[in-house]
């Protein structure tokens, strides 16, 4: 096996046994991320240029909130909100206002946490592919993940080119592998509702007493926190 900081993560969490590894490499980027957003280097002039251009998106917002750093989140809500001020004034144009109402209703959409994030998990995509590729270790670990969140699926598949020869073999894969956590989510799930049946409260629990949860994250993806 060849660890490397690309793929360190990747069999770190491929191995963990949970519902979506490529969920837990996200998180992990993210906390990260929120981090080094509430450290002195947030106050580096290109950085602190980038937050006031783009801002953080409310979940992003909350996780530095929730940690200690609160005068750097501070310092940064401040100039971002004095850039925002700036396209804010009094008007009684129709089109003026309409103008405002264009602008101000994205200014949540833009995250320079999830822009980094994003980034970075491209690359985590084309590596996992190239991982399998290159080394039988990863090709014998990954047909025993539990499967993946739907839009992360997707994402691999996409990006499924940089497996190169091992190709239709690593398709083949994450898809039986995805369809069988279907399957099993499924069954699951069916046996969770049978369980508000008076006829089946006797009835072991088994492995659906989380199936809801699980399924949250299966459509969604699981968030950092």
């Amino acid at each position: 096996m060849h660890y490397h900081i690309g793929n360190m993560l990747i069999y770190q969490e491929f191995s963990a046994n949970c519902e979506c590894p490529m969920c837990r490499i996200r998180n992990i980027l993210e906390r990260r991320l929120a981090d080094r957003y509430l450290n002195e280097s947030a106050m580096m002039d290109d950085r602190r240029q980038e937050v006031n251009a783009k801002g953080f998106c409310a979940h992003h917002t909350k996780m530095m909130f929730s940690r200690d750093g609160k005068l750097a989140l501070a310092l940064q809500e401040i100039t971002r909100l004095t850039t925002l001020r700036d396209k804010l004034f009094a008007t009684d144009e129709p089109s003026d206002a309409a103008a405002q109402a264009e602008f101000f209703a994205h200014t949540h959409e833009t995250c320079v946490i999830c822009d980094s994030v994003e980034v970075s998990m491209m690359r985590y995509y084309s590596t996992v592919a190239m991982t399998y590729d290159r080394e039988k270790r990863f090709r014998d670990l990954l047909p025993t993940v539990r499967g993946f969140c739907l839009p992360h699926y997707a994402q691999l598949l996409r990006y499924a080119k940089y497996a190169g020869k091992h190709k239709k073999e690593y398709l083949g894969t994450l898809t039986r592998i995805q369809r069988k956590s279907v399957d099993d989510l499924l069954l699951d799930l069916n046996k969770f509702t049978s369980k508000f049946d008076y006829r089946n409260a006797d009835v072991p629990w088994g492995t659906a007493y989380d199936a809801l949860p699980r399924c949250f994250i299966k459509m969604h993806g699981e968030e950092a926190e």
